[in-house]
């Protein structure tokens, strides 16, 4: 018989699809194409025939397959295509490595999975990829894919918009998947090429027979393969089957059938007779091989059938030769995922679960990565034997740094299984961090209450105690969180470490239920007992509550700078500590922000943005994008604003900082006067300002924009309620919820409550403002601005301007010049009315600020002031003139063939952040490629 890759068959449109899409990728457009159909009907067949022409073609082929019968860990199928192991030493695959080694592993309170970490550093590894040569990434049998795969091949589709990447993906129509159908969905929304590859012909399956057999098939030869359906393994298999039990004669170049004998009823049964004419020990050795999954290497192989590997190799080379397996790179795999599960399926159930655990024990004992491992735990009803007790919990830790929900579900087997054993508290001391990891706060709370209420083992009751603080304030129950930390501290026996670090965490949950005092007595003794026990994690959080405190209660700023500063030494930037370090870079480049330092803070938020994508949890990650959307959109940079909210879409964000980021959105919306957008932000606000609503706190932007939209619509008294909903919902006209970040909105109270004629409200609120030497300009110039407007003085308010001018806050400069140029135009000076006047409608037709435009037009002119031209000068939105100024340094970067991720450290902007901003310069100058970028930039030029 010849090979069976020796032809395709009946495939020829869809080969000429892939083709194009390949020559395309080769001349550096991107692509994605999804394959559809059975098993067995040609979709490998026919991606190797296409990726063997993008190799001629100069293009890098990866290839993947995702595992059918084993536990997938997250992402495996991805870093095994590109080639990615723990001992990868090239430095573009060295930061994967190190995750896989545990380089990230760290103590943490947010929750945490470091496939997060590594489907950032997969998306950069590829975006490298791209920019040295067009590259083709292959994921076969993606109806098996894991859910992280899933979602960074959704990821990946967004960068082949942009790069020369084409993504392949194959998948059967069963078992069918929400997150599988999600993702096919997503693609073919984004222009993804479906190919589905129906059944053959009667004549192409001929065809397929000739080539097998290397004659012309006989009409009772043909007659017989029709029943295979058109699928062509099955035709193949079943063909074989017959050529090995000799019934199939050629003569003068005509396949005759001969001899009696069944057709196999089934594509499984013919598998099933190929592997009936195998040697007992081949069979034997194949199904260990099917045990350890689909791929695996000879020496994996042989650790589990206790023989050298060369004593396998006659076995291996036997199974090559006959087509049950195949190689891929320096593993085996089976040529079809039947094979193997036909093998597998062979086996008893009992015979499975004793391979399953005879393999687990074979890799531990020869040092086989925990993921190994644990997919043999997991593939069986693997009984938890004393072996696999002392495993799961020696290897606990990197079991839930690697992949949580595998550590759960082995949690979960081996506790029940220890009842009244000692180990039990540790197994559920370890399940509750691996809950927690999995941001399950409401499990955590359940497992840990009984272990706190029971244990005796100081140790155990401590990190239980920690991780429950944590979940309870994750779930705004700080009142709880303060009891837990409370009670532990009265018990006999707590280590020095983890007494400091429970009274840090009885601090920050004091912050929660404003007992200030309570909070800063308890920080300062954290602080101490961590120095003495040489914790600096416990000495770090201590640092970061008393930082907190003098931002939210004192508003001086620069103190809180200074003790953020003092716990970053402290910290130091060891993996352990990376979540707080990161927690505070973020806080500190608002610190500096606030101070009026805003070169400082530009370098702040990009050390942090750097320090995120290489060690940030997801949660942390969102909430820098969305502190950094908030500061665009003070510093005027609005289309940056947005950028970045848009590259934080797919992170798991805190529910406080995505209220944050609707509330940039809406303020955009509502001072661009696109009010459809701003209303689309708005849905649930009415709740989010009820008096008893706990995250209102956190939904001052987008109850601000809120009530301006209420002023666009010509209510102002409305705007003025929901303002005072929001700075003093207790209506004595004290306004304690102000903090550093917030002043400057009291101008638009100010400015309401004289519109309205409540001037006891406008009084008050510019009263609240006063100054109060603590060192933030903005908080100063916020001041300035309300007594300006109190007193009817516009020299007083220019003076606000010019120091908003100064620190770089636009809007509020802009809004400043407005009003001074009223009160000027109301006092008949018309020079200095005209001069603020244009000054203000400059500064806002640069922020796209149609609505507030519009608004100092119509106050200004009833005083006989008019600018030359009428209504706002939108910038243009397509061409070049369209772009930013972010955009064009980023045109100009792609255009001299830089990576996303180089782009990104270059300019202290997020990877994801530069991949939508290429995305805008594309769709504004009508491009396609990267390629397409640079001719555009050579011809603009």
């Amino acid at each position: 018989m010849r090979s069976p890759a020796s032809a395709i068959v009946g495939r020829d449109v869809e080969l000429a699809v892939l083709r194009e899409l390949i020559v395309g990728v080769a001349g550096g457009r991107g692509g994605m194409v999804w394959v559809d159909g059975e098993p067995g009907i040609g979709k490998t067949t026919l991606i190797s025939a296409a990726t063997a022409e993008a190799a001629r073609l100069g293009c890098a082929v990866y290839t993947g397959a995702a595992p059918e019968l084993l536990p997938p860990f997250p992402l495996q199928v991805l870093l095994d295509a590109l080639l990615v192991g723990r001992d990868s030493v090239d430095p573009l695959r060295a930061p994967l490595a190190g995750l896989l080694q545990g380089e990230g592993r760290s103590e943490l309170v947010t929750p945490r999975d470091v496939a997060a970490l590594l489907a950032e550093q997969v998306l950069v590894l590829v975006d490298r990829l791209c920019s040295m040569t067009p590259v083709v990434l292959v994921l076969d049998d993606a109806q098996w894919a894991d859910e992280a795969s899933l979602s960074v091949w959704s990821r990946l589709g967004r960068a082949a918009a942009q790069a020369p990447l084409l993504l392949v993906a194959a998948s059967r129509p069963v078992p069918r998947r929400a997150e599988v159908a999600a993702t096919r969905r997503d693609l073919v929304e984004r222009g993804a090429t479906v190919l589905p590859l129906g059944a053959l012909s009667a004549p192409q399956v001929v065809e397929v027979v000739g080539e097998l057999v290397g004659a012309v098939p006989s009409g009772a030869l043909s007659e017989l393969t029709g029943q295979a359906g058109g699928n062509p393994l099955y035709a193949r298999e079943a063909v074989d089957a017959l050529v090995r039990e000799a019934r199939i004669t050629v003569v003068a170049g005509v396949a005759e059938l001969t001899g009696a004998g069944e057709w196999p009823g089934s594509l499984p049964e013919a598998i099933g007779r190929r592997l009936g004419f195998l040697p007992e020990r081949t069979r034997s050795v194949l199904g260990l091989a099917a045990v350890l999954g689909s791929a695996f290497t000879v020496d994996d192989l042989g650790v589990v059938a206790g023989q050298p590997a060369t004593e396998l190799m006659v076995v291996v080379d036997e199974a090559l030769a006959g087509g049950m397996l195949a190689a891929s790179g320096d593993r085996l795999v089976f040529r079809h995922g039947l094979i193997r599960q036909a093998l597998y399926e062979a086996m008893p159930a009992s015979l499975r679960a004793a391979l399953h655990r005879q393999a687990a024990r074979a890799l531990a004992g020869a040092g086989a990565p925990v993921e190994r491992v644990a997919e043999q735990l997991l593939a069986g009803p693997v009984r938890a034997d004393e072996w696999m007790i002392d495993w799961v919990a020696r290897e606990a830790a990197a079991l839930t740094y690697r992949a949580p929900r595998v550590a759960v579900d082995l949690l979960t087997r081996v506790r029940d299984a220890v009842d009244d054993d000692p180990r039990r508290e540790r197994l559920d001391a370890d399940l509750t961090v691996a809950l927690s990891q999995l941001g399950d706060n409401e499990q955590v709370e359940q497992l840990a209450h009984p272990v706190l209420a029971f244990s005796r083992d100081p140790m155990v009751t401590a990190r239980v105690a920690w991780t429950l603080g944590y979940a309870l304030m994750r779930m705004g129950r700080y009142e709880q969180a303060v009891e837990v930390a409370e009670h532990t501290l009265e018990r006999p026996g707590l280590s020095a470490v983890w007494t400091a670090r429970l009274y840090a965490l009885r601090a920050l949950a004091l912050i929660g239920v404003g007992r200030f005092d309570e909070a800063r007595a308890a920080a300062a003794r954290a602080e101490a007992e961590g120095h003495r026990a040489g914790d600096r994690l416990a000495a770090g959080y201590a640092l970061h509550t008393l930082a907190l405190i003098e931002h939210n209660q004192q508003r001086n700023v620069a103190a809180q700078v200074a003790l953020i500063d003092r716990a970053l030494a402290v910290l130091g930037d060891e993996p352990p500590v990376a979540d707080l370090r990161l927690l505070l870079m973020i806080n500190r480049a608002g610190g500096l922000d606030n101070l009026g330092r805003p070169a400082e803070a530009d370098d702040a938020f990009g050390q942090a943005m750097v320090f995120a994508e290489r060690a940030g949890t997801p949660p942390r990650l969102g909430h820098l994008r969305a502190k950094i959307a908030d500061y665009n959109f003070y510093r005027g940079r609005w289309d940056e604003a947005l950028a970045e909210l848009q590259a934080s879409a797919d992170l798991p964000i805190d529910m406080t900082y995505r209220l944050a980021g609707r509330g940039v959105r809406a303020l955009i919306a509502v001072h661009r006067d696109d009010l459809p957008a701003a209303e689309r932000e708005f849905t649930g606000v009415e709740e989010l300002a009820s008096p008893g609503n706990g995250l209102r706190l956190y939904a001052d932007l987008l109850l601000v924009a809120w009530a301006l939209a209420a002023e666009r619509e010509g209510r102002p008294g409305e705007a003025l309620a929901r303002l005072l909903a929001v700075f003093d919902p207790e209506g004595k006209r004290e306004f304690p919820q102000l903090t550093p970040d917030t002043p400057m909105w009291l101008a638009d109270v100010v400015r309401l409550a004289l519109v309205c004629g409540d001037r006891t409200t406008a009084t008050a609120a510019a009263r609240a403002n006063a100054p109060e030497g603590q060192g933030s300009p903005a908080t100063t110039a916020a001041a300035g601005y309300c007594a300006g407007l109190l007193a009817a003085d516009p020299a007083g308010i220019l003076a606000a301007a010019d120091i908003f001018h100064r620190i770089g806050y636009p809007l509020f400069r802009a809004q400043a010049l407005e009003d001074a140029a009223v009160l000027y135009a109301e006092r008949a000076d018309q020079l200095p009315a005209r001069a603020a006047y244009a000054q203000a409608i400059e500064v806002y037709t640069s922020l796209d600020a149609a609505w507030d435009i519009m608004r100092a037009d119509a106050r200004i002119r009833p005083h006989g002031i008019r600018r030359g031209r009428r209504g706002p000068r939108r910038r243009p939105t397509i061409g070049w003139e369209a772009l930013t100024t972010t955009e064009r340094k980023i045109a100009d970067l792609v255009a001299a063939g830089q990576s996303n991720p180089n782009i990104a450290a270059q300019l202290f902007l997020s990877r994801r952040t530069v991949e939508t901003h290429v995305s805008h310069i594309l769709a504004k100058l009508g491009a396609h490629s990267r390629v397409d970028i640079a001719r555009e930039l050579a011809n603009a030029q």
